[in-house]
């Protein structure tokens, strides 16, 4: 009786390149399976700021052989979305026989969204057969990042005497956030020289203009600082609950 089949596969492309690969296939017995798993899949959402050995998920698999044993393992990926570089590990629960997978580094939502990770479990047995699982994580955004200006000064002229109202200049902050959390709004911080008083800032398109008509002989220059905010209590340490400026 055959107990091991071996074959050469080989893969060749239009320009008469070519590659192969040994295909083992072994023959166990009939009454071998491979553990069954509780899920065929396994979908979790967690924020992108979870901390590092904070456990995810649980996912489990039987096996019905007289040994109940099994052995998991998290297959390595190729890309980001796959768990490479490693985000994520596994480890088992000796207690119950199943196994929680943890995150290894920092998730970041700006950079991976979504993670696709393959599940692998091992009976024990003379010729241990395995069964796949598949972990869908998808990561939500916190805010943590800071709307930060395009440029750190802003130059700007208006002619003596232009009517109140006239633009002087338009600022810019951007924010890598989503929705609520990226939302910036401009404010122009009051001093004690006095000189915000004299300019208006449209808060969401951060056009800056005049509320007086200005004489160069009384006064050439003003110098007026302006805040970008976004729209979110902040996820950063030591934020207070307030939003990120």
């Amino acid at each position: 009786m055959t107990s091991r089949i071996n074959q050469q596969i080989l893969a060749s492309d239009g320009g008469n390149r070519c590659s192969s690969v040994e295909l083992t296939v072994i023959i166990t017995n009939v009454h071998n399976q491979p553990p069954h798993w509780e899920q065929p899949e396994y979908w979790v959402t967690v924020p992108e700021n979870t901390v590092r050995d904070a456990k995810i998920v649980t996912v489990k698999a039987t096996s019905p052989l007289g040994d109940p044993r099994v052995t998991y393992n998290l297959e390595e990926g190729l890309v980001p979305e796959t768990n490479m570089p490693v985000r994520f590990y596994i480890k088992p629960n000796r207690v119950d026989g199943s196994a929680s997978i943890l995150v290894a580094e920092n998730l970041d939502y700006e950079t991976t969204r979504f993670f696709t990770l393959r599940v692998r479990v091992q009976n024990v047995a003379a010729v241990p057969l395995a069964s796949f699982t598949t972990v869908y994580v998808n990561v939500t955004d916190v805010n943590d990042n800071v709307p930060f200006f395009l440029s750190s000064t802003y130059e700007a002229t208006v002619p003596e005497g232009a009517q109140i109202g006239t633009s002087v200049a338009q600022v810019s902050a951007t924010d890598l956030d989503s929705g609520l959390h990226g939302m910036i709004h401009y404010t122009i911080l009051k001093d004690e020289s006095g000189d915000s008083h004299y300019f208006n800032i449209d808060s969401r398109s951060g056009t800056i203009v005049t509320r007086a008509s200005f004489d160069r002989e009384q006064k050439a220059s003003y110098l007026i600082e302006v805040q970008s905010q976004d729209g979110s209590e902040s996820s950063r340490p030591g934020q207070q609950g307030q939003p990120n400026t």
